[in-house]
Parts: C-alpha cells; structure tokens; sequence
C-alpha cells in the first residue's frame, strides 16, 4: 500500500541559502524553507538515528520541535544525483563531519549542471511530504509515500537562456520518480517522488513578479523604508518626496539588481514584459566577497581558521567578544575592501544594462540575500553610476531591506507554480452539461 500526497512549491535554490515556500494541495498546509545551500555527504556511519518515540521533537514545530529542513537526513538514488551516500541538510551541514558540498561561486560550472541543486530540491519536497503525514497520523509511515510534485525553480539570467528546458526535463525524467529515503529516524522512510510540471524562471524576474504582485501595500512599505534610510537634505530624497506607491506599482519599465551569493543578476522590464534581450548576470556576489577575503588574508600569511565562506559570514554576523574584537575588526577589513571592489564592478555591469535600456527607465529595485552586507558601499556606488549616465532624467533606485528582499524570488516562484496549479485544475475538471 501506498499513501499519496500532491505538493505545489517555489523553490528558490540560491549559492548561498535555499529560500521556498511548498504548500500541500490536499490540505493547504504551507511551509517556509530557509535554510544553508549546503551538504555534508557521510560516507561511514557516524550519525545516531532518533528514536521513533521521539519523532515529534523534530517534524513538529508547533511542539517545540526543530527545523525539520535543517536537520534532514536522506539518501538519494536518482539519475540527477551521482551517488547513494547519506546526506544531511542545511545548518546540520555545516558541523557535521562529512565532506561539504557548497556552491562553486569561483568556476564557471552552472548551477544548474551541479547535482547539489538537484539534491536540495528533492529533499526539501521529501522532508514536507514526510511532515505532512506525521502532522495528519502523529505517526511514521509504515508505507511508501508517493509524492506528485509541481515546482517553480530559477537559475541565474545567464544559465536561464542556455540550461532552463534540460533542467526542468532532469525533473521531470521522461515521467520517471526519485527515490529519496529519510535517515533520520530508527525507521527509515522511502519517499517517491514524480514531477508533474517544472517551470524554470530567471533569478530576479520572480523576484519582480513578487512586488508587482503584492500591490500598493508593500510598495509603500518599500517608499517608506527607503525613504527612511535617506539623508532627508540629499538629492535622492528631494527625488523620492513626491513619488507615491501607485507611482512605482504603474512603472513598467523598470531594472532589477537582485543580489545574492554568487551572482548579482539584472533582469529588465521593459513595457511590463520580461525583456530577456536586455537582462544580465554578472559572476560575482557578497560569497564572491568572502571568499575573496580569504584569499587574501592567506595571502598576506594571516591564518584567520575560515575553511568557507559560510563560516566566515556567520562570523561576521555575530557581535564579536570582547576576546575577538581585534580579531574581528582586522577581518573586516579585509572584508570591506573586497566589498567595495565588488561594488564597482557591479556598478560596471549596470553600466551596460543602462546602456541598452537606461533612457527608458522608470524605477530600479535592489534587493536579494547578498545586498544587505554590501549596501554601505554598493548603494552610493549604483547611484553614481545612474547619475553618471541619466544624468539629464535620473531615476530611483530603490534599496529594498535584505530582511523581506532575500524572499522575493521564492515568494515569485510560488505564484507562478500556483497560476500554473490552478490552470491545470481547471482544465482537468469535468464540464458541467448544458440541459
């Protein structure tokens, strides 16, 4: 016997944190996914399983449990990943002792082309089918559960025009499931999984669907934000003073700078259509960064114990003590400087979207994981560069807060996998018959 669930998510895969939103179509119930864009692979076994009496301390969150999606335990076999070594997901893999998998920010391989990307994605729609279950029966499946998955993915505006069908096909297999088995637990539980739809959509275009979306509500959230953040003297606020939220909501030429780990993408709007043509990726992001402090701090012989980026940006986000303060403030440096060369180089790039697409520019967005770390020497440097070739019809660029900014993309990608849903739904049910 099997038990069968039907799952609906946006997953937002990005290099440094994987951000989704996967809702339950059978019950409505809905999960937010946040989590480290990282493995550990075990290769022997020297993790405890949890008792199954105690199962509820984990998959259940209203209990007092754990973040389910950053304990995860599975193996995979499937086509989409190379091996059937046990895998532990998001913050677990960053101390478990394993060999760590991260997103290579430094090569050219495409995200989509890396067996990681496959892996996170089919492990977050097991672990919320295995939830679903345990929440409905308070119990472990004796049987298999078999999920029928509809997902939303992005790539990068680059990987987007070369690898968006051949990945959505890896998904889909010709119609074939995945296999995923969580380890977590005593009783091991399979998890079958078959897509029924993939849409792949450019980073930073989903992001642009999210704010369109949400209407007058946030975009005044967004005005007032900015507008906060100002010198109420400088001309950047004179500007913004008399722009409403309808004003920004009507604007359909508009550029995005979304900026994450690995890459900062530039997808432009032109006449409220996705121009394709004009959008760019540039290589880098705030992981570019990071590792490019390391780097140099090795360089300069200064052994600063970071063997990633990942630990060097939880580092940076803690109030060091007082044992770490010199310690803190001389990495920093090294952090700062790489984050203003990275600036303007980003600034170039928007340099050559404006180019093409400037003079008819209304509004600009930025927004993404990466782009609170670096706003102190990225936004003065984006403003400049506007100024510098609009100076005559400069528009706005607004700086949007990291704290919602970093779930616009996966907040995008659940409205296209649920516009989606809702058409196939539509066209499957049966027509009522005219008397």
């Amino acid at each position: 016997m099997t038990i069968k669930i039907n799952l609906c998510g946006g997953i937002d895969v990005g290099n440094g944190y994987v951000k989704g939103v996967i809702e339950n179509q059978g019950t409505s119930l809905r999960d937010t996914i946040d989590m480290p864009s990282s493995v550990s692979v075990l290769t022997r076994p020297n993790q405890l399983p949890v008792p199954d009496a105690e199962a509820r301390s984990i998959l259940d969150n209203e209990a007092g449990g754990t973040d389910f999606y950053n304990e995860l335990d599975v193996t995979i076999s499937s086509a989409l990943v190379p091996d059937i070594y046990r895998r532990v997901f998001g913050v677990r893999s960053l101390s478990a002792d394993g060999a760590f998998e991260e997103f290579d920010t430094v090569g050219r391989a495409s995200k989509a082309k890396q067996p990681l990307s496959k892996a996170l994605v089919l492990g977050v729609f097991a672990a919320k089918a295995l939830r679903d279950h345990f929440g409905q029966h308070g119990s472990l499946p004796e049987e298999e559960l078999q999920v029928t998955a509809r997902a939303a993915l992005a790539l990068p505006i680059s990987e987007f025009l070369r690898h968006r069908e051949s990945y959505a096909a890896e998904f889909l297999n010709a119609g074939k499931p995945h296999l995923v088995t969580v380890e977590n637990f005593e009783t091991k539980v399979s998890v079958r999984i078959t897509f029924a739809d993939v849409q792949v959509l450019a980073e930073g275009a989903s992001a642009q669907y999210a704010i369109n979306s949400k209407g007058v509500q946030l975009m005044d959230a967004m005005l007032r934000d900015v507008k906060s953040r100002l010198d109420p003297a400088s001309q950047q606020s004179q500007e913004l003073a008399e722009i409403t939220a309808q004003d920004v909501l009507a604007a359909t030429n508009t550029i995005g700078i979304d900026v994450g780990e690995g890459t900062v993408n530039f997808p432009v709007f032109t006449s409220g259509r996705f121009n394709v043509e004009a959008s760019q990726t540039f290589g880098k992001g705030y992981g570019s960064v990071l590792e490019g402090a390391i780097k140099a701090m090795e360089d300069q012989g200064l052994e600063s114990g970071f063997s990633n980026r990942k630990e060097l940006a939880d580092f940076l986000q803690r109030e060091p003590s007082a044992l770490k303060r010199s310690f803190y403030k001389r990495v920093k440096q090294f952090v700062d400087q790489e984050a203003s060369f990275f600036a303007e180089e980003a600034a170039e790039k928007l340099g050559s979207v404006l180019r093409t697409v400037g003079a008819m520019t209304d509004v600009a967005f930025v927004y993404g994981g990466g782009s609170g770390s670096v706003k102190d020497v990225l936004y003065p440097a984006l403003l400049a560069k506007v100024n510098e070739m609009n100076s005559i019809s400069a528009f706005p660029v607004l700086y949007l807060d990291s704290s919602y900014s970093r779930h616009l993309n996966r907040e995008g990608l659940f409205i296209a996998v649920q516009a989606v849903a809702a058409r196939r739904a539509s066209t499957a049910a049966p027509k009522k018959k005219v008397a």
